[in-house]
């Protein structure tokens, strides 16, 4: 049916809206099955999931990382976090500022002087 039909703009989003996670448990399974029919027609895009979430996987442990990495250097520098640092590591997403904070931290006089 799907090779047959166009997919306007409209359609894909009203799909997307039709698939979305469903707190009953009926209507949740059955979307479990069919995305699991869906993936075993699309060996392809299965790979490419799987893919994608270890390379996710692998950036995330990567940050939790260098994350721990900084705060072990300024703790023993005896550089103390306020709440402020603390949410501004939690809240950086970028490995190559973490790397740079880290860098900073070494030398760093004050935890605002590494975080900058």
């Amino acid at each position: 049916m799907l090779e047959y039909l166009p997919m306007s703009q409209y359609t894909r989003e009203d799909l997307l809206r039709r698939f979305a996670r469903s707190d009953d448990p009926e209507i949740e399974a059955r979307r479990q099955w069919i995305l699991q029919a869906l993936l075993a027609e699309s060996p392809e895009v299965k790979e490419q999931l799987i893919e994608k979430g270890i390379e996710q996987g692998i950036e995330k442990g990567q940050l939790t990382a260098a994350r721990a990495a900084l705060r072990k250097v300024l703790a023993r520098r005896g550089l103390a976090l306020s709440a402020l640092h603390e949410a501004q590591i939690d809240a950086c997403s970028e490995l190559a500022t973490l790397d740079r904070w880290l860098d900073q931290a070494v030398m760093a006089t004050s935890a605002d002087d590494a975080l900058v």
